[in-house]
């Protein structure tokens, strides 16, 4: 970084915006634009009040450049096409699984049908943010359906939760792998990602309770 000049000339020939503003304008979060100026991608001026100044033609010169900086759009799109990572899933982890080959073709095709409709649900938490209270009751549900089923099933509880968790894990590396990538999320696509492991979070506790309550009336009838 460096220090903003004292005189009045070599001030004038930049034009400079705080950090709020710089952030605003190349689309990310502030917490981004000072990672990428500690990194030495984008240069700052400090004032002698110790505040970062950003030269506005230089951050122009940087938005030209080949930064990719993702939305939350191209998070729901990663998230979109993890339908096939979920069918590998099945078929490597599960196929040999007792339980598994006990599950007719109806409830395999249910279970399915509430997977598909739990992704697209995580979906709507991230994009509709008015409709969360109603999109985390029905996840809960589906989670709870998740869980009677598995004890109807004869699962353990271990062996529920890594299923639930095998499930999980190609949604949570959609958003990990952008940022592994290097390259920047913009504020949206950086909140989106707690929210996504909260409505995850949901389900599998939704899911965990509806297994215990079935082990638990099953055991007083017995």
């Amino acid at each position: 970084m460096n220090r903003l000049p004292h005189d009045s000339k070599s001030v004038q020939q930049h034009i400079l915006v705080s950090i709020s503003e710089a952030s605003s304008m190349l689309g990310v979060s502030e917490a981004t634009l000072r990672q990428w100026t500690d990194e030495g991608k984008v240069r700052a001026f400090i004032t002698p009040g110790g505040h970062r100044r950003y030269d506005r033609a230089e951050l122009r010169g940087f938005m030209g450049k080949q930064h990719r900086i993702h939305g939350l759009k191209d998070l729901v799109t990663s998230i979109e096409s993890t339908p096939p990572l979920h069918r590998q899933v099945a078929h490597t982890h599960f196929s040999t699984a007792s339980w598994y080959n006990r599950l007719d073709t109806q409830t395999q095709k249910h279970l399915a049908e509430s997977g598909r409709e739990l992704l697209q649900l995580v979906i709507k938490y991230l994009t509709e943010p008015a409709k969360r209270r109603e999109t985390e009751e029905r996840v809960r549900s589906i989670g709870s359906e998740f869980g009677n089923q598995a004890a109807m099933l004869g699962l353990s509880l271990t062996e529920t939760i890594e299923t639930f968790m095998l499930h999980r894990n190609p949604v949570i590396n959609a958003a990990t792998d952008l940022m592994k990538r290097r390259e920047a999320l913009n504020e949206r696509a950086v909140e989106a990602i707690p929210l996504l492991n909260h409505v995850l979070d949901e389900t599998l506790i939704a899911m965990v309770a509806a297994y215990q309550q079935h082990r638990e009336k099953r055991a007083e009838t017995t």
